[in-house]
């Protein structure tokens, strides 16, 4: 449904294509932290690495101008945070993995359009909605790990970075570095938490990503159609 309006679209050219790609995502707190989000148990471990994270499915391409395209993204993202400490006979392994259905509406500037390698920059927002979110917990050998009821059902953020494409015989090849960040609150307050009174609520935990990505994108459906 996302992409009907590449098949009607006659009058600018639309291309479908396939993308993926792997990197590093964060839970960024602010202010107050992480306790109030993630519960007292927290306090005693250290932020060590960024999460493992992910990002695949499906893009769009309409021609908006000869600088410009519009690039609506169909993708399942993997994004969370990794927090674990070390002690002298064992580990605590502490991570929270949250998965997406995310929609990025992007924007692509490219330069260099009469070469076969084309460099870009592009931006916009993104609209996401949560599948799951786990918290994996293992303490001393014992798997606790349990549902993370406190996600938000839902992200809003902005995506944006830069790439090549480079012009192929029925399509063409795309490779890109992107970051997603969140401008909305993507969580509740841990149950059992009470907050301290400092002002009107302020939005404290965001969802931070750095991915590279690589994809295809195949030749013009709208002249396709046309014949």
């Amino acid at each position: 449904m996302l992409f009907c309006f590449l098949f009607i679209t006659c009058r600018s050219p639309a291309q479908i294509g396939i993308k993926g790609g792997a990197g590093i995502s964060d839970i960024v707190f602010a202010n107050v932290g992480q306790t109030p989000y993630l519960g007292y148990e927290v306090d005693y471990l250290t932020h060590r690495f960024p999460s493992f994270s992910y990002q695949i499915g499906v893009c769009g391409t309409v021609k908006l101008h000869k600088h410009f395209d519009f690039h609506p993204e169909l993708l399942l993202v993997k994004q969370g945070l990794n927090y674990n400490i070390d002690f002298l006979y064992d580990d605590v392994k502490y991570k929270l993995n949250i998965w997406y259905i995310q929609l990025p509406l992007i924007i692509n500037w490219k330069f260099r359009v009469e070469k076969k390698a084309q460099p870009n920059l592009f931006l916009g927002p993104y609209g996401a909605l949560k599948l799951a979110a786990r918290r994996i917990k293992i303490y001393d050998g014992i798997d606790a790990s349990d549902e993370m009821s406190n996600v938000k059902p839902y992200d809003i953020g902005l995506a944006g970075g830069f790439g090549y494409e480079f012009k192929m015989t029925s399509g063409k090849f795309i490779a890109e570095m992107r970051f997603n960040y969140s401008l909305v609150n993507i969580m509740e307050y841990a149950d059992g938490h009470i907050s301290d009174y400092n002002g009107p609520e302020e939005e404290r935990a965001k969802n931070l990503g750095l991915y590279l990505m690589a994809g295809y994108s195949f030749g013009n459906i709208s002249k396709k159609k046309s014949k």
